[in-house]
């Protein structure tokens, strides 16, 4: 510990980063090696790609079963603020606007299902 005198502490370290770098850099796995982006020398991109990550890693073959339990919480975050009624005109709203970005892109699915339950050949 330096004294009040300003003197300085007995210890110094130096760290040359370009020494590190070039250390670091003989040292990376093939990019093919299995693992996630943190695990395997390449950093995430983003946060989204750091939690796809995690849950890849978490909860292995369950991912889907996951981001459903995650849609379920926000859903219910969403009743219990807004109310049902509102909540399903937005659910409505979101699923016309699917609808009409299928209809665009040129693969209307959730048009098709809605025109086969309404058609009389059943």
């Amino acid at each position: 510990m330096a004294d009040e005198r300003g003197a300085k502490p007995k210890v110094e370290f130096k760290v040359e980063l370009e020494d590190a770098v070039e250390k670091d850099a003989g040292q990376q796995p093939p990019a093919d090696a299995p693992g996630d982006g943190a695990a395997s020398g390449e950093p995430a991109s983003d946060g989204l790609g750091r939690v796809r990550d995690w849950v890849r890693r978490a909860f292995p073959g369950g991912e889907g079963a996951f981001w459903g339990g995650v849609v379920g919480l926000v859903a219910a975050i969403v009743f219990l603020v807004l109310g049902v009624w509102y909540t399903a005109v937005i659910a409505v709203f979101v699923l016309v606007g699917v609808a009409v970005g299928q209809v665009v892109d040129g693969d209307p699915k959730i048009w098709n299902l809605i025109r086969s339950l309404f058609s009389r050949n059943q």
